[in-house]
């Protein structure tokens, strides 16, 4: 049989050519006056605090049903908020993941208020600096130099922290495939909105699907920060559920350099633990946006930001071969990397989890496969959702029957709502609901996986394993910093001439920022 990629991965990587305008233009509009909400916006001034200027009144003004208080647009419907440092003396919620204490919001010990938020105490000694205008910044000089991977040396790489073999199709721990749990990775992208947060209150906000040891499942989100909702994401993180970054402006980033990935993933990932009150150490994954690899450069700055693990790189086991296991970058990978933008160097620590690609609809005109990382780019518009359940179950058994590499899917609201009918949705869940019957099935998250990963003990002891413990959540794990969503969040509003976008907006429990974040103010601080 033929095997062609017939949905190419090339046909993902969408490149728009904003090139570097959208951090240029941006700033230029940021020069311009400012007028704060009920201000004059008459002079072209850009309003601030969440508000927008009127057409007819030339005022600055805020979304329908919000009240101004202290410059900010706030939902009249909410409780009042606080930042860290402010008083919460009349019943104030704390935002930006801080709490009430002696009438004032605080963060807790192992964190430390900057930028309207609490950061952890290990990112005081951090090398990434903001610059007022100009994003992030490593404030030092790249490693130099970069040494040449190699490939994998199964006696000198040991975990807990490398992990390789020569054929990628190895288990860790020297553990037979027979004697491990099948972990099954659910991965969504891009925003989260009203858009696609309806699919994910339908999969997890009761708790339909169960591991063996009786935990619910989870799964890892990939955030993008273009029309998301941080409100939604408070809520998924809230449910336990994993965030990791997507960038900010979702473009390609292949032939940047390492501080533009760092404004996109690290800048992303602040705007998650600020927005939706989300804990920023937490967040510790990334994928490149259009799963377009950035080489080297990307990897160094996940070195150097402190991000664990990457989900981008495609590899291709065939038809009837066995997927491929996560590695660290210590070594070169074992897969074919056919992307010109695979990593090149040594990056010690760094791991990646490869999509293994779908391999979907059947084509017998060409006698062959549509294959791709994302599940919806190998199957067809019109497929059925009995269809798309076989291909579900005949992509996990490759990995099943042979190596129990991770069975990762890449899905977004497009496979979910396939064809407008819910097709996809209806076939994941039909396949949750029948793989969760089997004791040796795990649906766990990216960050899970690479716990068990660098302890793996057999499915004999799986219960004992940190890995797979059930979590109840955030708030149980970090009671003092967690924020619970909110039923009234903000509407932020702001004009952003520089963007694709004449206008942006998002929701969000937190107070408004003064500016619409981005590239070169992930957090929307007034700019001199």
């Amino acid at each position: 049989m033929n095997v062609m990629v017939a949905a190419s991965e090339v046909g993902l990587k969408t490149h728009v050519s904003w090139e570097f305008v959208d951090i240029f233009r941006r700033s230029a509009a940021d020069q311009l006056p400012r007028a704060a909400p009920s201000e004059s916006c008459a002079k072209g001034e850009m309003c601030t605090g969440g508000s927008i200027c009127d057409n007819d009144s030339k005022t600055c003004i805020c979304a329908a049903d919000h009240l101004i208080v202290d410059g900010i647009c706030r939902s009249k419907d909410a409780t009042p908020f606080a930042a860290p440092g402010q008083s919460c003396s009349r019943g104030e919620d704390c935002s930006g993941g801080s709490y009430c204490a002696d009438g004032i919001c605080q963060c807790d010990s192992n964190h430390f208020a900057e930028d309207g938020y609490c950061r952890h105490i290990t990112s005081r000694s951090s090398e990434i600096k903001y610059v007022a205008g100009n994003g992030l910044r490593f404030s030092s000089k790249a490693f130099a130099p970069r040494i040449p991977s190699t490939p994998c040396n199964e006696t000198t790489c040991r975990l807990p922290d490398c992990f390789c073999s020569l054929t990628g199709r190895k288990p860790p721990g020297g553990l037979a495939p027979n004697s491990i749990p099948q972990f099954v990775v659910l991965t969504f992208d891009d925003a989260v909105n009203g858009r696609t947060l309806p699919d994910y209150r339908e999969l997890f906000e009761t708790v339909k699907y169960r591991n063996p040891n009786g935990c619910p499942v989870k799964a890892t989100f990939f955030i993008s920060h273009e029309w998301t909702n941080y409100d939604a994401v408070q809520w998924l993180f809230q449910q336990g559920m994993e965030l990791a970054s997507n960038s900010i402006s979702h473009v390609s980033l292949e032939g940047t350099d390492a501080n533009r990935w760092l404004n996109e993933m690290d800048g992303q990932r602040r705007i998650i633990a600020k927005f939706a009150n989300a804990n920023e150490e937490e967040i510790v994954g990334m994928r490149a946006p259009q799963l377009a690899l950035g080489g080297d450069e990307q990897f160094e700055m996940m070195s150097r930001a402190g991000f664990l693990y990457d989900n981008s790189m495609s590899a291709n086991p065939g038809v009837n071969g066995d997927p491929f296991w996560p590695q660290t970058l210590d070594h070169s990978v074992p897969w074919d990397c056919y992307d010109a933008n695979c990593p090149k160097s040594s990056f010690p620590g760094i791991w990646t989890v490869p999509l293994n690609q779908f391999y979907g609809t059947y084509l017998p005109q060409i006698d062959s496969f549509r294959r791709s990382s994302m599940v919806r780019a190998a199957v067809d518009l019109n497929t059925t959702v009995d269809q798309l359940t076989n291909m579900l179950f005949s992509n996990f058994d490759r990995s099943y029957t042979a190596s129990r590499a991770p069975y990762v899917l890449a899905l977004n609201a497009d496979l979910l709502q396939l064809n407008g009918r819910n097709t996809g949705m209806q076939a994941l869940q039909r396949f949750l609901e029948e793989v969760l019957y089997r004791k040796d099935v795990y649906v766990v998250t990216l960050k899970q996986l690479i716990q068990w990963m660098k302890n793996p003990v057999p499915l004999s002891q799986i219960t004992q394993s940190e890995a797979v413990k059930c979590s109840q959540g955030p708030l149980s794990q970090y009671p003092a910093i967690a924020q619970r969503s909110c039923s009234k969040p903000n509407k932020c509003m702001y004009r952003t001439p520089g963007l694709g976008s004449q206008e942006h907006q998002f929701l969000t429990c937190s107070p408004c920022p003064d500016q619409y974040p981005w590239l070169d103010n992930p957090i929307g601080n007034m700019t001199p």
